[in-house]
This record gives structure tokens, C-alpha cells and sequence, in this order.
């Protein structure tokens, strides 16, 4: 071998090390299940987000297309945590740095749906595709998983309360159901209503335990120790959704048939709703903010929109790409507004100015 084809074997060489030590594996990167290949994808950065708009939304793209993002939480540290209805995982968006993490979660077809912190600071889930709740540990990385009693329920949102066990909706199986995180066990409490499709749920200060019905048309409750009661809306077939309970015990909820945002009193037993503004706004998502106002989505419109109850007055905000399919929404301590786009697999933001 010549002087110069040495040379280049020995270039060559060196180069295919640096290749090889640069694919190293990282101990930082998040590890999966026990004995089973990691099922978190790297850390990854947004691409340049598009800027915010006049309306101040700003969009990230979610690093798997086509995943659905689907419902959202918001943890302590104002990390924003969802569920990929499509993709099978769950992700965690860190908007300091502006990266992703998503977890394959380990029930195939799971469809993990809806998503909230719990007390225990874990990281719980519906799998609407199966009957199963699941808990994912942020420090060991892993997670939990739970059957539920009935086959095909369809469990699909999830709220904790006062005494730490976790209340969950059965759109399929006609029922609301407690997890006892200490026993494992399971309550199923059936819905009168037959054929309700059980849908948003909370928990009050009370303890007592607050459900939409999205084909039932009403409203419910349920207090430990009672039977199930369910209310009539004034607007027949409204198609109630979400639902939140604000500081003073107010109920409230998302109206998505008729176009409306419904409040439930339960001191004075008495509702009240308010059109939004926009036509075929088709509410959805729902969200309390720390200053009280009450946040929703119209899915048919295209828009995020404020109502401030003091006022009784909507103030919208135009999301950027069409037909984003904001289903669910979130508002973090500081009163920016965040919704996955499950139609267009975006991340989006919302800095309101409150003050027009």
C-alpha cells in the first residue's frame, strides 16, 4: 500500500471511531419499562415554533405527526404533560427549553386518552382503548398499570379527590369508577341515565364527585355513602362535556351541541348558560384560571375563548392553522393558556392580554 492509501485507511479508520463513540448511549435519556428496550425518545427540541400571532398563540410541533394529542395537565414545575391517542404515548413538553419527551406507554392499542397529576405528583391515564387506568412514575420513568372490573368501558377522563383515590368516567360502560391507589381496588357506580356516555369529570372541595353526559344531556353527582343524581340543563339535548368546578363550588361546563357555557350553583340548585359569541362554536375544552375566568375551546369556530364571569363577557382568540381540534385546555400559574391540536399534531400556546 502506498504512503498515501495508508493515510487514507487510517482517516478512515479514525473517522468510523468518532461515529462510534458519538452513538453512544446517553444516561441522561429517560429508561423504560423494566426489561424491556427504553420507551421514552430522546429529549428533543421544537422546531421553530411559529411566532405568536396578534392574538398571542403560539404553535409547537409535536415531534410525532399524525399522533392526536389529545388531553393536557400541567405538573408543578409548569411542564405541560398529554396523552397521543394515535401514536400509543404520552408526552411532557418543558417550555423553558421547548423539548419533548414522549413515552410509548406498554399496553398495546391502550389509546391513552385522558390525562391529570395526581396528589402522589404521578402521572395518571385513561386507555380508552382498553380497560385500564395507568399511573407513570416521573422519577423511576415507568409505569403502573390497573384493570378495570368491566370489559369495553371506554375510560375516559380523569379527577382526584380530597382523600387521594382517583375518579374516573366509563363513556362505554355507562359508569363513573374510584381507584383506590392503596388497595387497587376498583368501584364502579353506575349512571341512571342508560346510554349517557359519561364524559368530563371533577372533584369538589366536598369530596363530591361532578360529571358531564355527552348523549345523556345532563349533569350529575355523586357523594360517597348516596346513590348517583343526575340534572337537566335548561337547553335540551346541549351535549355537556367537560366540566370544572371553580373557587366558590360553581360547576361548569361545556355545552357542545348547543353552543353554550353552562354553570351549575349547587347552593342555590340553579343554572345559568351564556352563548358564545362565535356560530357552530361546537365548546369543548374547559379550564378554571387562577384569576377565576373560565377558559373554553370551540372546536367548530377555530377559537380559544375567556369568560369572565363578573362581566358575563367572552373575549376570543383565532388559533393560527385551520381546524386545530383543540380538545381539552389547561391554564398554568401564570394564566398562559395551553391545548393540544389533535387535528394538526401541534402544541399550542396562549399569552392572553387581559387587559383590552
Amino acid at each position: 500500500m502506498t504512503r498515501a492509501g495508508l493515510l487514507l485507511a487510517l482517516l478512515a479508520a479514525l473517522l468510523a471511531l468518532l461515529i462510534a463513540c458519538g452513538g453512544g448511549s446517553d444516561p441522561d435519556k429517560p429508561n423504560g419499562t423494566p426489561g424491556t428496550a427504553p420507551t421514552a425518545t430522546a429529549s428533543q427540541a421544537a422546531d421553530t415554533p411559529r411566532p405568536p400571532t396578534a392574538e398571542g398563540v403560539t404553535e409547537f410541533d409535536v415531534p410525532t405527526r399524525d399522533s392526536v394529542p389529545h388531553s393536557i395537565a400541567v405538573d408543578e414545575e409548569g411542564r405541560l404533560w398529554f396523552t397521543e391517542l394515535a401514536a400509543n404515548k404520552i408526552a411532557m413538553f418543558n417550555p423553558r427549553s421547548e423539548e419533548f419527551i414522549e413515552w410509548d406507554v406498554p399496553t398495546v392499542g391502550a389509546q391513552p386518552h385522558g390525562i391529570a397529576i395526581g396528589p402522589d405528583q404521578g402521572v395518571w391515564i385513561t386507555y380508552i382503548g382498553v380497560s385500564k387506568i395507568a399511573r407513570f412514575d416521573r422519577l423511576t420513568q415507568q409505569f403502573e398499570e390497573f384493570a378495570i372490573p368491566s370489559p369495553n368501558t371506554g375510560p375516559h377522563s380523569i379527577a382526584f379527590a380530597p382523600d387521594g383515590s382517583v375518579w374516573f368516567t366509563e363513556s362505554r360502560g355507562n359508569a363513573i369508577a374510584r381507584l383506590d391507589p392503596a388497595t387497587r381496588s376498583v368501584q364502579e357506580i353506575a349512571v341512571p341515565a342508560f346510554g349517557s356516555q359519561p364524559y368530563g369529570i371533577a372533584v369538589d372541595a366536598q369530596g363530591v364527585v361532578w360529571w358531564a353526559e355527552a348523549l345523556g344531556n345532563k349533569i350529575g353527582s355523586y357523594t360517597s355513602g348516596g346513590p348517583p343524581q343526575e340534572f337537566d340543563p335548561p337547553t335540551p339535548g346541549q351535549g355537556a362535556r367537560r366540566i370544572a368546578i371553580d373557587a366558590q363550588g360553581n360547576v361548569w361546563f361545556s355545552e357542545n351541541t348547543a353552543g353554550k357555557l353552562g354553570r351549575y350553583s349547587p347552593s342555590a340548585a340553579s343554572f345559568a348558560e351564556y352563548d358564545l359569541p362565535s356560530p357552530n362554536a361546537r365548546p369543548d375544552g374547559l379550564a378554571i384560571a387562577p384569576d377565576g375566568s373560565v377558559w373554553i375551546s370551540e372546536t367548530g369556530a377555530n377559537k380559544i375563548a375567556r369568560f369572565d364571569p363578573a362581566s358575563e363577557t367572552f373575549r376570543e382568540y383565532t388559533i393560527a392553522s385551520a381546524n386545530a381540534g383543540c380538545l381539552t385546555l389547561v391554564v398554568d400559574a401564570q394564566g398562559t393558556v395551553w391545548c393540544p391540536a389533535s387535528e394538526t399534531s401541534k402544541l399550542l400556546r396562549l399569552v392572553p392580554n387581559v387587559q383590552e
